[in-house]
């Protein structure tokens, strides 16, 4: 793997609530659902939770706040939509950010923060935020 990638999404989830319905009430496509009872992979495992998804595309851009922007400004004018919703349905919201990052020294990290629209988006619909990071080095292994 080369470079570090990030990418953004914002979610709605919970126990069991029909996403289409989200979509529907959002009037924004989502870039992934899920479905309590539905199959997870082909091991057997299913869905714990229905959830809707919005992410952003992975990329390597390393102003992560932008990715966030770009979700927030996709969803600030639907905060009563989304709160009604959450209400309706019993859903919870967050917004999670998940860096790739190289060890290599060389190479540089990403830039996390939150303008003051992200910052009343996330008071005004109660969401959470959360940042997975992963690590791997994209340095030669050493010989020997």
């Amino acid at each position: 793997m080369t470079g570090d990638y990030s990418y953004v999404y914002f979610a709605l989830e919970g126990d069991n609530f029909n996403p289409d319905e989200v979509t529907k009430r959002l009037g924004v496509l989502p870039t992934k659902i899920r479905r309590k009872g539905e199959p997870v992979g082909n091991n057997g495992m299913k869905n714990k939770f229905s959830a809707w998804y919005l992410h952003t595309e992975k990329t390597d851009n390393l102003f992560v706040k932008n990715l966030v922007k770009d979700v927030v400004e996709r969803l600030f004018d639907k905060i009563d939509i989304i709160n009604g919703l959450k209400k309706d349905f019993h859903l919870t919201s967050i917004l999670e950010t998940v860096l790739l990052i190289d060890e290599n020294e060389e190479v540089s990290t990403p830039v996390i923060g939150q303008d003051l629209n992200t910052i009343e988006f996330l008071f005004r619909t109660s969401t959470k935020t959360d940042v997975d990071i992963y690590r791997f080095n994209s340095l030669p292994a050493k010989p020997g």
